[in-house]
């Protein structure tokens, strides 16, 4: 697998990240597993599984990329790629901004999605992926990470599919908890609540 060496500005040698490689390698279980087709809302959900799978093997916070950030980024206060926790501490891409509510920053909740043509970032894999990243840290923090764990890759390799959407990305989250841990368990009833907190609700 190649990484790049980076630009040595925004980044160092991307592979410098434990999660950034945790992150690619997971897209080659994706392939191999749901194969979530790599635009839309069905690409969002492909780079959302990457980077939760990115942030449960490095467990040192809950942002991707924070350790290949480079000096230019570093001294405008840019400390990651994307952050699960609080997405909205990191612009997007300027040429993003104009989809979107014109915060200008990554979206936490469907209020703020950003309605992106497919020749912009291939209609919005990595900006809308934020919103399925804010309610796996939801779940996550409430249920802890190996949980979490748990139920994205059975969600993964039993229940999403090539078009899945962030419906029904929640369904099968949901449903992969119930299966693990039961109906009326804690896990089920926090990945109901992640969901709801970023707006994607039980149909």
């Amino acid at each position: 697998m190649a990484y790049g060496n980076g630009d040595g500005q925004q980044f160092i040698p991307l592979s410098a990240g434990l999660d950034v490689a945790a992150h690619e390698i997971t897209h080659g279980v994706i392939t191999n597993t749901a194969n979530l087709m790599y635009r839309f809302e069905s690409g969002a959900v492909n780079e959302s599984i990457a980077d939760i799978f990115g942030v449960l093997v490095d467990d040192s916070s809950w942002d991707i990329g924070d350790d290949i950030i480079g000096e230019a980024w570093l001294a405008e206060g840019r400390t990651a790629l994307r952050s699960l926790e609080e997405p909205g501490k990191f612009p997007v891409n300027d040429a993003y901004v104009e989809y979107g509510n014109g915060s200008g920053v990554f979206p936490a909740h469907m209020d703020e999605f950003y309605d992106m043509p497919i020749q912009v970032d291939n209609g919005g894999v990595h900006v809308n992926s934020s919103i399925i990243n804010h309610a796996a840290f939801l779940i996550g923090d409430d249920i802890g990470r190996e949980a979490l764990g748990n139920i994205v890759y059975r969600a993964l390799t039993v229940y999403l599919t090539p078009i899945s959407n962030f419906d029904d990305t929640r369904f099968a989250f949901v449903q992969s908890a119930v299966d693990l841990y039961g109906e009326g368990s804690e896990e089920a009833t926090s990945t109901r609540n992640g969901f709801d907190g970023v707006g994607i609700y039980e149909e």
